[in-house]
């Protein structure tokens, strides 16, 4: 019993207040990691735009095979970041239908 009473409350307080600025700190990193990729998406898009603009102008230095394979990675990182939001949300809604 000794032990449990060295176990002040303070401790655990401290302890509660780490595990809060650790969850916290998590938190930023998911939200940092989630913008980088949306970012990464849009300027992937902004990309083939731009790239297509320039074919349309008939610059030289484009060919129309760059052109295609731009916008094909670009529709493809657009599905990804839809399936992953997809996923985001059915286990959100899946964590919501829990019982406590």
């Amino acid at each position: 019993m000794n032990s449990i009473d060295a176990f002040n409350s303070t401790t655990l307080t401290q302890l509660d207040f780490s595990h809060k600025q650790s969850v916290n700190h998590s938190e930023q990193n998911f939200m940092a990691e989630l913008k980088m990729a949306l970012d990464k998406i849009s300027q992937t898009q902004i990309d083939a735009s731009q790239q297509a603009k320039a074919f349309e102008k008939g610059e030289a230095n484009i060919a129309l095979n760059e052109v295609m394979v731009s916008m094909q990675k670009s529709s493809v990182s657009l599905q990804f970041g839809i399936q992953v939001r997809n996923k985001l949300v059915a286990a959100y809604q899946e964590i919501m239908n829990m019982n406590v």
